[in-house]
């Protein structure tokens, strides 16, 4: 991937400045908008609102929701739900984090597509790659600088 590419998605998905209706979270989660409003003066969700303006809800709030109708669904109280939908928020901000910090691209490995996750050592000697093969993932080091991306 072009890492200028790459930096400029990553601040546009870190800034997450995309906002929804109220109406466009309940066709997109199927919570109605009077327990969005509750779940809102609860403290559970946020929106963005000014003087006399709609409710404005960002991507996060919108995932938060859809996690914790399921969780609700699952017979846990709204309190809980809410809580184990932050988790789940924060773990995956962390993996979007972790995919900006270190995602370089997709290889080929052994005939195998293979994820570039950059260099392993500080030396700048090997490279650490994730390979994707038969559902399952292993990682492997390659010496840099190989072109056949084969172990030296």
């Amino acid at each position: 991937m072009d890492k200028e590419f790459q930096q400029k998605l990553a601040k546009i998905l870190q800034k997450n400045d995309w906002h929804l209706g109220i109406g466009d979270v309940e066709n997109a989660t199927g919570v109605s908008q009077t327990k969005l409003r509750y779940w809102e003066r609860k403290g559970y969700i946020t929106s963005d609102q000014g003087k006399g303006q709609n409710r404005k809800f960002k991507y996060s709030t919108l995932m938060k929701v859809y996690q914790m109708k399921m969780l609700l669904d699952q017979g846990y109280t709204l309190a809980v739900a809410a809580q184990k939908a932050e988790e789940k928020g924060e773990i995956a901000h962390l993996v979007q984090q972790f995919i900006f910090d270190r995602f370089e691209g997709v290889e080929t490995i052994d005939g195998y597509p293979a994820i570039n996750l950059g260099y392993f050592d500080d030396q700048n000697d090997q490279i650490l790659y994730a390979v994707v093969k038969d559902k399952k993932t292993d990682f492997k080091l390659v010496a840099a600088g190989n072109p056949n991306n084969q172990e030296g």
